[in-house]
């Protein structure tokens, strides 16, 4: 049985608006903050299995969301790689040493294995309908992160593409075992993609993407695959033909007016692009008006209702709670 989020990205079925949010378990939640409280640390959280699953549970116990984004980071990757990784409370990576590319996949999915295992645990606890995502950070963004934050102008050209080849070999083995896990869809985030211009945007952008998204697929036909390549404007069109037809779902980061992406991204499915600041002072206007012109404009497309980006830490719950009330009034409604 197709759940609502894959049955809208991967067989373009319209109409159907599942809901989910990047970050929708998180620090605006009190169930969570009391479990960072009796933790030591973020990757106390992530690494422990019981505790990333009950995290990953909270908001669709709390909303009844349409699917749970299993609770983890993209910096696991390079942590599992043996970057060191820190979180005080920012997340600081160790000194970048290439030889990390050397680690066999072996010690990658020991040291990976407790995101695994919290995925069979929420995947037994998550109602069949509900979707549960996986994902990874795109090879650009973690490399970003690996390199200290460093702009793309300022990398070798030749080494830098080498190493972003490298890390899509490992987030290509590590989104498969999260979907050998439990996981039916996975989201590939580039957070940083806005930042490479027109002369780097094909080689650390869209290609490592299409090359993840079509192993991912050939390995795993039945799962559906989202790309989110944030603020990267009209280029969106171009990322999304250059991985064609392996990618089902392109996340929206609203930068693009939506006009543009009915008339030019008409045969992928469309996720997000409503404003997170909308929903930061619980004014229910507000909501409802950074949230109904979307759907409107998305009727009679295949749409996952979602954000432009996570939900920010001060967001109140009642919030969140008013959003997905919305949201399903609205698909109730646009079903009679």
């Amino acid at each position: 049985m197709r759940t609502l989020l894959q049955r809208t990205i991967i067989d373009k079925e319209p109409n159907l608006y599942p809901i989910w949010l990047m970050r929708q378990a998180g620090r605006y939640m009190p169930e969570y903050m009391a479990i960072k409280k009796a933790s030591k640390g973020f990757l106390d959280m992530a690494l422990d299995p019981v505790k990333a699953s009950d995290i990953t549970m909270q908001p669709i116990n709390a909303f009844d969301m349409d699917a749970a984004i299993i609770f983890s980071d993209i910096l696991i990757i390079p942590y599992a790689l043996g970057q060191g990784l820190d979180y005080t409370p920012a997340p600081k990576l160790d000194l970048f040493d290439p030889k990390i590319f050397d680690t066999d996949l072996e010690t990658f999915f020991k040291k990976c294995e407790p995101v695994y295992e919290a995925i069979r645990k929420t995947r037994q606890q998550l109602d069949p309908s509900k979707s549960l995502i996986g994902f990874v950070g795109a090879p650009w963004t973690l490399y970003r992160y690996m390199k200290g934050n460093n702009d793309v102008a300022s990398m070798d050209p030749f080494t830098s593409r080498e190493h972003i080849q490298s890390l899509v070999k490992f987030c290509v083995e590590h989104l498969s075992k999260q979907i050998e896990a439990g996981c039916d869809c996975v989201q590939v985030f580039d957070s940083w993609a806005g930042d490479l211009g027109e002369d780097f945007i094909i080689d650390y952008c869209f290609d490592p993407t299409a090359q993840i998204v079509s192993e991912i697929k050939t390995r795993h036909p039945d799962v559906g695959i989202i790309g989110f390549p944030r603020l990267i404007g009209r280029e969106v069109k171009n990322f999304s033909a250059w991985c064609d037809p392996y990618l089902d779902c392109v996340s929206l980061s609203g930068d693009v007016p939506v006009k543009f992406l009915y008339k030019h991204l008409g045969t992928v499915a469309l996720q997000g692009g409503i404003d997170p600041e909308a929903l930061l002072g619980y004014d229910r206007e507000a909501i409802m008006n950074a949230t109904l012109p979307i759907l409107r404009q998305m009727q009679d497309m295949a749409y996952v209702v979602n954000l432009s980006h996570g939900v920010i830490k001060e967001t109140p719950v009642d919030s969140v709670a008013f959003l997905v009330e919305v949201i399903k009034r609205f698909r109730k409604q646009s079903r009679n």
